[in-house]
Parts: structure tokens; C-alpha cells; sequence
């Protein structure tokens, strides 16, 4: 069962809750990305690279490499971060709005960061890396000094990683609580989140058929978030192209 749960568990996304206690000093949006960019290789549909010629830029496809210390791998990782930051730039209004009101208004805006300006963002992307890769260290050297590393390396990384996963999600959803309430959030019609429901359903259909048998839980998972990110980015450009279509 355990192992079926930690699969599920989306780790990834639970890195950037490191720009919380940092937003006031670095860009958190950049700072989220770089905290999710080393585990970028995992959301990538298997065979792209038979698709798309990448050519050196491969090796971002490989988590061993994204996950390396070292100088090359670091400053490529922390490049490949601004594309992220850059998605949930453009993404962060239009799926704000969709949210339930409540939630909404928590995830507002409230006042401006200190340091918001894009020149920023590599160094608020790096520290965002740097986290991420301490982070996994940390666990990794930990289990290790534990016991039995073939029992560690099927179930105590999982297991281990999940429940720091679980108490990072509690802790960043009580802060979330904590926040007072913005303006209300002008919000779409149940139109408009029902054909992109509809959308990532489709979208994440197709992702997962291109799996054929190498289907697992872990790419479902991802593959659907792709899917969410894909939908959200089309709608989030169609927003600023139409606003006033999109909008109602």
C-alpha cells in the first residue's frame, strides 16, 4: 500500500513551499520555479526526444543530471527554471480566478514583494534549486545512515519522502489559512470551467495513451499535471489576446 501512496504523491509540487518564509526577499515566483526544476525530467512524455531533435540540451531530460552539483548542470538547471517561472507568471491570474472565492481571495495578492524585479529571478531561481537539492540530499543521507539500504532504497525513500511531503503541504496550507482575505476575484462562468475541465481531461487522455506499456501511477500523475498546465497556459494566453470573451 505504501508504495502505491509515495508514487502517488506529487513531491514536486511541495518544493516550493520554501518561497513562503523567502517571498519577502527574493521573487517567489521565480523561487518556486528553481524549487521545482531539478524534477522537471520527471513530467516529460516518454519519447520526446524521438520527436523534437534537442541536441546537447538533452541532458535536461535527465534527472540524474538536473539533480547533479556541479557547475554546467547547476547554471543549465537554473536557465531551465525561468521557462516554469515564466508559466506561472502568465498562468497565476486566470487559475487564481478559478478557484473557489474563498480560496481565491487567500491567494491574493497582499502588498508588493521587496524584490520583484526580473533581474532577480536568477538568483531567486538558484536559491530555489539550491533548496530543492539540500533538500533531497538531506532525506537521502539521512535513509541512508538509517539501516538496511536495500529496504531503504524500496520503501524508506518513499515512505520517508511522502510523510515530509504530508507535513510540508500542512504546514504551507495552515499559512494559507492564516492569510487575511483580498478584494473579491472576478471569476468565469461555469461555461467556461466546464469546457476546460473538459480540456484537461483530453489533453491528459492523450498524454497517458503515448505511455502504451510503460503506464505507472507516477506518469499519470504527471502527465495529468501537464495536462492542467498545458490547458491553463492556452487559456491564460486566450485571456490576454480576448479578454472579454474569456471572461464571461
Amino acid at each position: 500500500m505504501w508504495p502505491i501512496v509515495c508514487h502517488a504523491v506529487p513531491f514536486t509540487l511541495i518544493h516550493p513551499v520554501v518561497a513562503v518564509p523567502l517571498r519577502r526577499i527574493l521573487p517567489p515566483v521565480a523561487l518556486a520555479a528553481g524549487a521545482m526544476a531539478p524534477d522537471l525530467p520527471y513530467f516529460v512524455p516518454y519519447g520526446i526526444v524521438d520527436v523534437i531533435p534537442l541536441g546537447p540540451w538533452w541532458q535536461l531530460l535527465d534527472a540524474g543530471y538536473t539533480h547533479r552539483v556541479q557547475v554546467d548542470a547547476l547554471a543549465a538547471v537554473v536557465v531551465l527554471a525561468l521557462a516554469p517561472a515564466g508559466v506561472i507568471t502568465v498562468c497565476a491570474a486566470p487559475a487564481r480566478a478559478l478557484l473557489p472565492q474563498t480560496l481565491a481571495r487567500r491567494v491574493g495578492r497582499h502588498g508588493r514583494a521587496r524584490a520583484a524585479h526580473w533581474a532577480w529571478w536568477p538568483v531567486a531561481a538558484t536559491v530555489g534549486v539550491a533548496t530543492h537539492l539540500v533538500w533531497d540530499r538531506l532525506v537521502d543521507e539521512w535513509l541512508a545512515a538509517a539501516g538496511d539500504p536495500v529496504l531503504l532504497e524500496d520503501e524508506g525513500v518513499h515512505l520517508v519522502g511522502s510523510l515530509i511531503t504530508l507535513a510540508a503541504l500542512g504546514w504551507a496550507c495552515w499559512w494559507l489559512w492564516r492569510r487575511p482575505l483580498s478584494e473579491p476575484v472576478p471569476q468565469p462562468g461555469p461555461g467556461v470551467r466546464l469546457g476546460l475541465l473538459a480540456a484537461m481531461g483530453l489533453v491528459a487522455a492523450g498524454l497517458v495513451a503515448t505511455l502504451g506499456d510503460w503506464l505507472v501511477l507516477r506518469s499519470l500523475v504527471t502527465l495529468t499535471i501537464d495536462a492542467v498546465v498545458l490547458v491553463l497556459l492556452a487559456y491564460a494566453t486566450l485571456r490576454r489576446l480576448a479578454p472579454s470573451r474569456t471572461a464571461s
